[in-house]
């Protein structure tokens, strides 16, 4: 008995002590190399309105999408909408087949996230960089969530270069032509 105590004593001074030494300000990042050029694949990020033909989140559940007056390029708005939460997509700067930055809001304002897509060069191919960050976590236990939506973030951003690079590659082919 006095064995299983000590053990739950160590368990719970982990718990209580881990979170202090987790990350404060949690990012996420993640790469690709797409067989494209910079100017292939840029429509794809910089029309709000191509998201959902390559990120995953509309593919778990029905998402409903309005956009703004601007769809591409900086200012542009995108405001979805699911069974259990609402959120706004905007476009805050605009490089033309260099780099997006957005910034995401869910839940009318009550989690804000700061993102960017890189487009780097490299001959035929282009490496993509996705990036995002949130606010600080001044509580050390909301660390604890933070550690699940990072993993859940990474998970997603994956899915979503792939299914990027597998739409950009196969559209970017060229036609054969019927003899």
């Amino acid at each position: 008995m006095k064995s299983f105590r000590s053990r739950l004593f160590v368990l719970a001074t982990f718990f209580l002590v881990f979170p202090f030494f987790l990350r404060r300000r949690p990012r996420v990042e993640q790469r690709i190399t797409i067989l494209a050029r910079p100017s292939s694949i840029f429509p794809f990020l910089n029309d709000l309105r191509n998201w959902p033909l390559w990120t995953v989140w509309g593919q778990r559940e029905e998402i409903d999408y309005e956009y703004g007056d601007v769809t591409a390029g900086e200012g542009a708005v995108q405001c979805w909408a699911n069974s259990r939460m609402s959120g706004l997509l905007r476009i805050t700067k605009s490089e033309s087949d260099e780099r997006i930055d957005y910034e995401l809001e869910i839940g009318d304002g009550a989690y804000q996230l700061v993102g960017r897509i890189e487009l780097q060069p490299d001959g035929a191919c282009t490496r993509l960089v996705w990036k995002c960050a949130w606010d600080l976590a001044q509580n050390p236990y909301r660390r604890y969530f933070d550690l699940l939506m990072r993993w859940m973030m990474r998970r997603d951003y994956a899915a979503g270069l792939e299914n990027l690079k597998t739409l950009v590659e196969s559209s970017d082919k060229p036609q054969e032509v019927a003899a």
